[in-house]
């Protein structure tokens, strides 16, 4: 191939398919999800499958908070959302067990107790999984949005954003004490008053009409970040898939258990001008193996 733009021919190597759209004014709206939607299906050459050409090594896309969508899918709900940043929302992967969901929840009450953030409520996120092959479906979590109230001591969204981390890590790690090695366990995709994501182990093209969500014109956003997987090292899982709740990466790292290692002897000596002691030993372990 000729050179064209920015790409060189020489540089071509295989890994996963990363993308960024934003309108640079900050201006919201669907058409900027349906182009990130578009491009990451024109990378589906860089995701990956297993022996099902159905079932994808993970797809997803990250956005704004779409505010006005959201107000109007919780109200239907009895849930009446605050304006925007006085709320985070969470997209929440349960267990396919009532019992497992009931008690997850119970676990998230108490830990909101704890931490006094005021849980407004929970709507079930809509999905079409009729493409989707056998193992996608059979490791298909419960997906559930958490509505969260900005806690009154949480003076700007930086400040509510480092609450909702604590809280997201909290409850992390206290339900998964409880789930063990359960094979579909519980995973929070994102927890922010800020962006939202929807992804799974899917693949780029399953991805917009997955997600019942992304085809609804009132979803606006002003940016779009878009991954698709090529699973090496790790097998492929619905909490694996990217976007990550801040980055997408394509290429995985080959040192996870030497990294791992130097977190852990190094994580009782963290300190923060950001969080109380308390706080800092909610958060750990900062990251579980499995991740």
């Amino acid at each position: 191939m000729e050179n064209y733009g920015l790409y060189r021919p020489e540089f071509e190597f295989d890994s996963c398919g990363v993308g960024f759209i934003a309108n640079i004014k900050g201006i919201k709206s669907h058409q900027v999800i349906t182009d990130a939607l578009t491009m990451l299906e024109n990378m589906e050459h860089r995701g990956a499958t297993g022996y099902e050409s159905n079932t994808g090594d993970g797809a997803g896309i990250q956005i704004q908070i779409p505010h006005e969508f959201l107000k109007e899918a919780a109200f239907t709900y009895g849930i009446n959302l605050p304006q925007l940043e006085d709320y985070g929302v969470g997209m929440l992967f349960f267990p396919k067990n009532k019992v497992l969901v009931d008690e997850c929840k119970n676990i998230i009450q108490r830990a909101s107790e704890r931490l006094n953030i005021n849980i407004l409520g929970y709507i079930p996120v809509p999905v079409n999984n009729i493409e989707l092959g056998q193992l996608a479906i059979e490791a298909e979590p419960i997906m559930e949005m958490m509505f969260v109230e900005k806690p009154f001591d949480a003076d700007d969204a930086d400040t509510f954003e480092r609450k909702l981390f604590v809280f997201r890590n909290y409850i992390t790690t206290q339900i998964n004490n409880i789930l063990q090695n359960h094979p579909i366990g519980f995973y929070i995709a994102s927890l922010s008053c800020k962006k939202l994501i929807y992804k799974g182990q899917l693949r780029s093209i399953q991805i917009r009409h997955y997600f019942i969500d992304l085809t609804n014109p009132k979803l606006t956003s002003a940016f779009g970040m878009v991954h698709s997987r090529f699973a090496t090292n790790t097998s492929p899982s619905w909490s694996l898939a990217q976007p990550f709740r801040y980055i997408s990466h394509n290429g995985e790292i080959n040192t996870v258990q030497g990294n791992l290692n130097w977190l852990k002897s190094l994580q009782k000596t963290f300190t923060s001008p950001y969080f109380t002691a308390q706080e800092i030993d909610m958060l750990l372990p900062c990251v579980t193996p499995q991740q």
